[in-house]
């Protein structure tokens, strides 16, 4: 049995979802998204939980309590050098994860770290966290970029994203492609005509390394609609005496899922945006300040940075 898991797979891979079913079980002390380089915004005011994360109410909840993350916390995880072979030194990192680790473990038997950011650096997990196991969740290469351009249209409210082009930056796209393409130089731009053919690239790169490094790869496909065999496939790789028949009350099959809006309307969305913005310049502030008056220069790049507010999740 394995007390420390750590969840790895593309965004709008079903990542959330198996992370939900972890919180279900309530074996597990559950971190969602500690790489997130918006992460320290979110534990100032909690991000608006996406329509399609079904019985999600708060992502962060137990970061609580976590007070060396502001310390520790670099946003340039989430962004920069996301390829760490195993042998690299990443000192600053190594404590961070050590750090959420040991705090987690003072709160439970079992921990559970889940990341999309982690891909390409899962061979330096590997080596430096050996005793953990790695659960690799991957959807259908076309199913994954409909929902991909989906979200982002539901995001920006328009039809035309970008999708059409190289640059596409779903989800941080385009960047991750420009980050990683000094280690895989089939990722550069001139190799692609649209951002489909490179989202294709990325996929099959990151499948790749996933398959080299996890315990377990699950499909998106068969946990949603062959739950109880494939979670049991997912027990017998880690351990655990919770419920199976229980959680499949919290699998909803993607074409059961009420279609995300492009152009929400109502008074209730009107309000719950207009509390999102509130909220976002409230937590962007409060950083700007502290950061600045700690000179922490890192922090108010990033703070700073118009990426910062693309769809990065």
């Amino acid at each position: 049995m394995s007390n420390l898991i750590f969840i790895s797979g593309d965004f709008s891979s079903g990542s959330t979802l198996l992370f939900t079913l972890f919180r279900k079980t309530g074996e597990y002390y559950c971190l969602y998204e500690p790489l997130h380089e918006k992460l320290l915004e979110y534990l100032l005011w909690p991000l608006q939980v996406d329509e399609h994360h079904f019985f999600v109410e708060n992502y962060f909840t137990e970061f609580k309590g976590f007070r060396k993350i502001p310390e520790l916390f670099n946003p340039e995880w989430g962004t920069q050098n996301l390829y760490l072979p195993p042998t690299a030194r990443a000192d600053d990192l190594y404590r961070y994860f050590s750090y959420l680790i040991g705090t987690a473990f003072g709160q439970s038997a079992k921990v559970l770290l889940k990341e999309n950011r982690i891909t390409f650096r899962l061979g330096w997990i590997r080596a430096n966290f050996p005793y953990a196991k790695i659960i690799h969740i991957y959807r259908d290469k076309q199913a994954q970029w409909n929902s991909v351009v989906r979200r982002v249209q539901a995001h920006l409210g328009r039809e035309d994203v970008g999708q059409g082009e190289v640059t596409f930056e779903g989800f941080r796209m385009a960047s991750w492609c420009e980050d990683l393409k000094s280690i895989f130089p089939q990722l550069d731009a001139k190799h692609f005509q649209t951002g489909y053919e490179r989202f294709c690239k990325l996929w099959e790169l990151s499948y790749a390394e996933n398959q080299r490094y996890a315990d377990i790869s699950i499909d998106y496909w068969a946990l949603t609609h062959d739950f109880e065999v494939t979670f049991e496939r997912i027990r017998n790789c880690i351990g655990g005496n919770f419920d199976i028949p229980s959680l499949k009350q919290f699998v909803i099959p993607p074409e059961k899922q009420k279609p995300l809006e492009r152009h929400p309307s109502g008074i209730r969305r009107h309000i719950q945006n207009v509390f999102e913005k509130i909220g976002r310049k409230y937590s962007k502030t409060v950083l700007l300040t502290r950061s600045l008056l700690q000179g922490r220069n890192n922090l108010v790049k990033n703070l700073l940075n118009p990426r910062s507010r693309q769809k990065s999740r």
